[in-house]
């Protein structure tokens, strides 16, 4: 009744699980990816696994070649033997027949089929590749001249592509404009199935200022748009001028006229007009900025004339001309005055001048009226050579001293220049010296005017007029003059000097003044300390615009009097930037240059500031550090998918400003998913890149993850897939193995278990490394068996009905192991009758073993017995007289001196525990 009742309750489960797998819906056939996407001369993997209970007898990847339904098989298993075709790799197994294609043409795009056959049905399932190819990029540039104007072409060519790719153009950092850029478009299409697009870019040279002109490709085997950019020629318009100076050479004087052209590019065209017939040599000269072209004139010959100078650039909408008209040299005549200055300025033909008698240092200074460059002076008295206290010292008629009667007379002074001649005359008269002196009042007054110190130092009231001289600062330039008025007799001198506002030494001015009524020279000076120097102030700022940063560095300088020069510098290149300035109060100048840049230009630099100031012996330098971009920070880690038997390596990137080039470098054979995640706080950028893969693929290998710089600088960070291993599945339950005549069969262990015992459990260990596992155990009529954890349950009341082989197999991904148990079920009586057996087996066993001993022990008492006879026979033929041969002869062997022989008993009981 039990063995019914069992029947009827594996046919209820056997029918639920039939009943439950058609009603399940799932499909047999697994495959990753329906449309593959394959780039031509690389492989791609093509994934097809089958999941069903069925046992398959073939499969094959096979593709359709011709509209008649004719197909070719690719690879796959069949006749128990793998096949394959050239481009194609052996499938991993009967039921998975993932393989590696070489695409070799673009004829292998189409649609492939996945077909597994077994004894009762065949399952198809399809996959359709599309191939691509990858272009190969080449960027050139050519240049032409058409009627004058010189033309640039870049061509950009992306070859053997697939679909067609698409070019664009940059002009610097923008799209060319129509006009003057014009860009046309080739398409060549190709008999392997690819093409080649070629796009020209043409422009005339001098109607764009960026130097760089890049193609940009996107194309579907590009993962980002392919930049290539070349650096074309640009002009630069030029700065013209023309400029004549007098040289002298040879005791001749000559004017040089220059024609000047300079900051431009290409080199410019300069000619020459002089609108006379004679050719003169000309002068070229070229240094790294300017061209100079210039030609010498007699002084003489070229007076009044028009030079023109003509200046031809690429540039210039025409002809650009310079000119200058030399100028006609004359004398109009000369005058005296002396250094307080001359009472009034008409030109006389003859000057008078009054001595005093015993008068020192009488000055007279020759002013020529004209144009002439420079003048020769001869002076005479009373047509003869002057007296030896008199000179003439530069321009100036100086007489020494002290003044005699025979000083005067008629002074006459010659001036000429080349043809042209003047002169001047003098007539000195010599008076007594006066009786009556009168001192000078003194007064230095300092005022500021137009950036400058102004010192005013005077002498007035005086009888006869104070000499008023200045001690200039050594290494100053300044500027002075002097003046005097005459009241009621009584003269007042001033001298006024001219000094920087700002220095970076400290100054000292002394006035001079002499006078008759002094014993010795009055002094008076006043001193200026050293300019403060100039407040510099560095400040930096940055900000993000279109995923980029750039930084704005300031630098500012508050100084007094004048405003700072402020320039920028990277190492030795100087950057090029605007200087602002503005007044403040109390008279301090505020100036400041501030540079605006991508800060991946700079990074790591360190960006100088250079102050210029007359307060400042050489000049101010503040250095501020633009950082360098730093590294995202790369995290990896492995962990399984819950629930499903594929595997995570999960990539994480964080960083400032990062792009998303976050790739995984994966072996050969990789086939698995990637998918990328990314998310921003601020313009910092978390990415999560994901590869799912099954254990199988990379167990025991290495995964890096490479974060690539737009530089080709790479960050990397590797992680491990563990190695797991499961070696046996092993029965903890006391067990007998049972092997099989045939070596390569498995080993089956018996197993005895009591009848009519609830519950009874079969214990199993995993020999291995892996983290968990799971086991299913069935009989061999497909009865499933219930497990408690790792524990086989045998229920309910154990009967003759579990009798049988079980088959457990083990788990973990595709880690296997497998054991047969053969269980056999022992009865009560079965088991009394088997312990009585044993026990009387024991009984005789002992017994035999008892009976062997006590026989070797007699058989050695009676050996060691013979043994003593027959030492005493050999004592006793020592014993005897030498006599015949017979005596000496041993008596012969007796029956006992047989060797003893040992026999082995061997009891072989087996027994089901």
């Amino acid at each position: 009744m039990g063995c019914s009742w069992l029947l009827v309750l594996g046919l209820v489960l056997k029918v639920s699980h039939c009943l439950g797998i058609q009603g399940s819906g799932a499909e047999p056939i697994s495959v990753i990816s329906h449309n593959i996407t394959a780039v031509l001369g690389e492989d791609v993997h093509l994934s097809c696994s089958y999941l069903g209970d069925s046992e398959i007898t073939a499969s094959e990847w096979r593709r359709q070649i011709n509209s008649k339904n004719k197909f070719r098989r690719l690879a796959g298993f069949s006749n128990g033997k793998f096949f394959h075709q050239r481009d194609f790799s052996i499938p991993e197994s009967p039921t998975n027949l993932t393989t590696r294609m070489r695409v070799s043409s673009v004829e292998a795009e189409g649609e492939y089929f996945c077909q597994f056959e077994s004894e009762d049905e065949i399952f198809l399932d399809t996959v359709f590749v599309t191939v691509v190819a990858r272009p190969e990029i080449q960027v050139q540039i050519n240049a032409e001249t058409l009627n004058g104007t010189h033309y640039q072409y870049v061509t950009c060519s992306a070859g053997g592509g697939r679909p067609a790719p698409h070019i664009s153009w940059l002009i610097g950092r923008h799209p060319p404009s129509d006009p003057p850029f014009t860009v046309d478009v080739n398409e060549t299409l190709h008999s392997d199935g690819t093409s080649t697009l070629t796009s020209v870019l043409r422009f005339p040279t001098q109607q764009q200022d960026e130097d760089t002109a890049a193609c940009v490709v996107k194309h579907p085997t590009l993962p980002n748009p392919k930049l290539s950019a070349v650096r074309v020629e640009t002009y630069a318009r030029p700065n013209v001028t023309i400029k004549a100076e007098v040289v002298q050479q040879g005791g001749n004087d000559s004017w040089v006229v220059s024609c000047i052209s300079s900051g431009g590019r290409p080199d410019t065209d300069i000619s020459l007009a002089l609108n006379v017939s004679e050719e003169l040599q000309r002068e070229y000269d070229k240094d790294s900025d300017a061209q100079t072209l210039s030609v010498r004139l007699p002084v003489a010959e070229y007076e009044g004339h028009i030079i023109t100078c003509m200046f031809n650039h690429p540039k210039f909408t025409h002809t650009e001309s310079r000119l200058i008209t030399l100028p006609t040299f004359y004398l109009m005549g000369a005058q005296l005055h002396s250094e307080m200055g001359s009472e009034n300025d008409d030109f006389r033909e003859t000057e008078f001048l009054e001595l005093q008698e015993g008068e020192r240092d009488v000055v007279r200074r020759i002013e020529v009226a004209g144009n002439v460059p420079r003048y020769n002076t001869i002076c005479k008295k009373d047509d003869g050579a002057l007296p030896e206290d008199v000179a003439l010292v530069g321009e100036s008629l100086t007489f020494g001293g002290p003044v005699e009667l025979h000083h005067a007379g008629l002074y006459v002074c010659d001036i000429s220049y080349q043809h042209l001649r003047t002169w001047v005359q003098l007539n000195v008269t010599v008076r007594p010296p006066a009786q009556r002196l009168v001192p000078p009042r003194i007064r230095l007054d300092l005022r500021r005017e137009d950036g400058r110190r102004v010192i005013e130092c005077a002498a007035a009231d005086a009888v006869p007029a104070a000499n008023v001289s200045w001690l200039q600062p050594e290494g100053v330039s300044a500027d002075f003059w002097f003046s005097s008025t005459t009241h009621n007799g009584s003269h007042s001198v001033r001298g006024v000097l001219l000094l920087p506002a700002c220095s970076q030494w400290e100054l000292t001015a002394v006035c001079v003044i002499n006078h008759p009524a002094f014993e010795e020279a009055v002094n008076r000076s006043i001193t200026f300390p050293i300019c403060a120097p100039p407040n510099i102030t560095l400040s930096a700022s940055s900000e993000w615009k279109d995923g980029q940063k750039h930084t704005k560095v300031l630098c500012s300088a508050v100084s007094v009097s004048s405003a700072a020069d402020i320039s920028w510098h990277a190492g030795n290149e100087s950057i090029g930037s605007l200087m602002e300035a503005e007044v403040q109060a109390e008279g301090l100048v505020l100036s400041w240059n501030s540079v605006h840049f991508l800060s991946s230009l700079y990074a790591g630099q360190n960006l100088t500031c250079m102050v210029k100031h007359p307060s400042l012996k050489t000049p101010e330098t503040r250095t501020i550090h633009i950082p360098a971009h730093k590294a995202p920070w790369l995290s990896v880690s492995v962990a399984r998918q819950q629930d499903s038997p594929i595997w995570l390596a999960v990539c994480d990137c964080r960083g400032e400003g990062v792009g998303t080039n976050l790739a995984w470098v994966l072996p050969q054979n990789a086939r698995g998913e990637t998918s990328l995640h990314t998310e921003y706080e601020g313009h910092i950028m978390n990415a999560r890149l994901i590869y799912r893969f099954p254990l199988a693929l990379h167990e025991g290998q290495e995964l890096t993850c490479v974060y690539k710089f737009e530089s080709g600088i790479a960050e990397k960070k590797s992680i491990t897939i563990p190695r797991y291993y499961m070696s046996s599945l092993r029965v903890l339950n006391q067990t007998t193995p049972l092997h099989s005549r045939f070596d390569d069969q498995p080993v089956i262990h018996r197993l005895s278990v009591h009848e009519n015992h609830r519950s009874q459990k079969i214990l199993l260990k995993v020999e291995g490394n892996v983290p968990d596992h799971s086991i299913d155990c069935r009989r061999s009529d497909g009865l499933i068996v219930q497990m408690d954890g790792d524990a086989m349950i045998l229920q309910p009341e154990v009967s003759g009905q579990n009798t049988g082989l079980y088959t457990c197999l083990a788990s973990f991904c595709h880690h296997k192991a497998t054991v047969n148990i053969q269980v056999e079920v022992m009865s009560e009586d079965e088991q009394l009758m088997l312990v009585t057996m044993i026990c009387v087996s024991s009984s005789v066993a002992i017994l035999l073993v008892f009976i062997v001993t006590l026989c070797v022990c007699c058989k050695r008492n009676s050996r060691q017995q013979y043994k003593k006879r027959e030492s005493l026979s050999a004592l006793a033929a020592l014993m005897q007289e030498p006599g015949s041969p017979e005596v000496k002869k041993p008596p012969a062997a007796s029956d006992d001196s047989k060797e003893l022989v040992t026999y082995s008993i061997v009891i072989d009981i087996k027994s089901t525990v």
